[in-house]
């Protein structure tokens, strides 16, 4: 049985030549600035992978093709609790160009200068675990 009061969120694990795709949090929201995988809560009677591609699209204008689950984790923030679940992603075209919808910055980024950048915190033991892979 889901918890009611964890909130459903998947991130995209998006990866070229190395390299990861992280965008910061927009302006006005929760932790702004912050770097993240690209994602968002999932909506009622959507599916991870349906979350994932409309949120890419969404945000960065991109469509992608989401593989499989490679990790997740609960986090507990002072004001709300969030289950983000990491998918491994690809561009469904590489020659697609990424245009963020929500003025945030978007990077890639050589996985292991993932722990140099300021993470959100819930997304801190998984870039941990994805750094050292």
């Amino acid at each position: 049985m889901k918890n009611p009061d964890l909130i459903r969120v998947c991130a995209a694990v998006l990866r070229n030549d190395g390299k990861v795709l992280m965008c910061s949090r927009p302006h006005g929201r929760h932790l702004a600035g912050h770097w993240e995988f690209p994602g968002g809560k999932v909506h009622a009677g959507e599916t991870d992978e349906e979350c994932l591609s409309r949120e890419i699209l969404e945000e960065l204008s991109v469509d992608v093709i989401v593989l499989d689950l490679i990790g997740g984790i609960v986090y507990a923030y002072p004001e709300k609790n969030v289950e983000i679940l990491f998918y491994r992603s690809f561009l469904k075209d590489a020659s697609q160009k990424i245009t963020a919808t929500e003025n945030q910055e978007h990077l890639w980024i050589d996985v292991g200068s993932i722990l140099e950048m300021e993470l959100v915190p819930a997304d801190y033991d998984f870039a941990a675990w994805l750094a050292s892979e």
